[in-house]
């Protein structure tokens, strides 16, 4: 769980730093059971009067705890630079991650190729392709009568969705997710970079490829971008990649998992939501909501006052996009899955100009799967709740949900 204290404090407390704001836990730690990862954020939140904390673990670093500073973190490039979008910073030449590690002004550059691979108008074009695959999918295994959802479902539609936008093979799909994963929820630091060395060497000669032989899919798009009138370096053009990977091959997946998981162990909501399949479109904005599941980190440029309290230059803050959405200042009753509630901003996909460009896919993927799920199989439950983990990391997941229903 999030506030659980790792064995001994890896960092040690900067002079400027107020004794009281000093809380030691692991912002990346795990937790038992589908939904105590989110209740312990909440209860984090809520137990503590602060408005931002500094934990001595990965490094040390601030948190903003509040759903304003939250956003704050988000939406200020000039205060929060996202050089360094995780903890802890890495030491030495980083991979140039295009828009994720990216500040204004070249990050227009990058955001114009990722709009426009994310469009609304490409979505509705693959909508029928998704419900197809997930169609398949379901029925793969409807007959059964049990799964793993995360294996069967969740890792594959997503993904196979994602690779068919940037022209990868579907036979790599787990390849490319095993190290995507290691990206965002490595063991340590060293897990992490060598994840991204691997899936480095794995897509640099396919932009070699892109930018002799271009297409029309994004990863030739990254090939021929232009920032400012240059292209990109072969380091540029393959870490914008990765950064696609990160988006594509995981982000959605781990949403999926968590908003099933919540049906499962609620059967009310679930028979509502078969009874009346048009409250679909607010399950979907209340499931994106109350399951919010990424934590970025920024870089403070120079010394400012952030909600009260003095932070330092190239001091590192946390922004849990959950803590937005659970604000209870915010949304009351957060914890609550309310199909009646009007969700307006969220902090799920981020915000401001690095906002997930993906969210509109995410949001079709959601609502496609609840649809065609719910239609044939309509009564599930977990498995067993207790055989349930949550690993947490700069996108947090479930490695495994299974379910059983009953059969004709």
């Amino acid at each position: 769980m999030p506030p659980a204290a790792s064995p001994a404090v890896d960092h040690a407390i900067p002079a400027h730093v107020p004794p009281e704001l000093v809380v030691d836990f692991d912002i990346y730690g795990s937790s038992v059971g589908s939904d105590d990862y989110l209740i312990a954020w909440s209860g984090l939140q809520q137990k503590l009067g602060h408005r931002v904390i500094w934990t001595p673990r990965n490094g040390g670093h601030w948190v903003a705890l509040r759903g304003p500073g939250v956003l704050a973190v988000f939406n200020d490039p000039i205060r929060f630079s996202s050089d360094s979008f995780g903890v802890p910073v890495a030491e030495g030449e980083q991979i140039p991650l295009g828009a994720l590690i990216v500040d204004p002004p070249e990050h227009q550059f990058y955001r114009v190729f990722l709009d426009k691979g994310m469009s609304l108008l490409v979505v509705r074009a693959n909508e029928a392709a998704i419900r197809a695959r997930a169609i398949a999918l379901i029925e793969g295994f409807q007959a059964r009568g049990q799964c793993d959802f995360v294996k069967e479902f969740a890792d594959v539609l997503p993904l196979s969705v994602f690779l068919s936008l940037v022209g990868l093979p579907l036979e790599d799909r787990e390849m490319l997710s095993a190290w995507t994963a290691d990206t965002v929820r490595g063991a340590d630091l060293a897990a992490r970079e060598a994840a991204f060395s691997s899936l480095a060497a794995y897509l640099d000669p396919i932009i070699d490829e892109r930018r002799v032989n271009p297409g029309d899919d994004m990863f030739s798009a990254i090939a021929t971008l232009k920032v400012d009138g240059r292209a990109l370096t072969q380091a540029e053009a393959v870490g914008a990649a990765i950064h696609l990977c990160m988006a594509g091959l995981d982000t959605v997946a781990s949403l999926l998992v968590f908003v099933i998981a919540h049906l499962a162990r609620h059967p009310e909501l679930r028979r509502e939501l078969v009874a009346a399949p048009e409250k679909i479109p607010n399950a979907v904005a209340e499931g994106i909501r109350r399951f919010a599941i990424v934590i970025m980190s920024r870089r403070v440029r120079a010394d400012i006052e952030f909600e009260g309290v003095g932070l330092k230059a190239n001091d590192m803050i946390s922004a849990p996009s959950m803590l937005y959405n659970l604000d209870p200042d915010i949304y009351p009753n957060p914890l609550r899955f309310d199909l009646n509630r009007r969700v307006g901003k969220v902090a799920t996909f981020g915000d401001g100009i690095h906002r997930c460009p993906g969210a509109l896919l995410g949001r079709a993927e959601l609502t496609i799967t609840l649809q065609e799920w719910l239609k044939r199989i309509p009564d599930f439950e977990l498995v067993d709740e207790k055989t349930l983990k949550v690993i947490g990391g700069i996108v947090a997941c479930m490695e495994h949900l299974p379910l059983r229903w009953p059969t004709a």
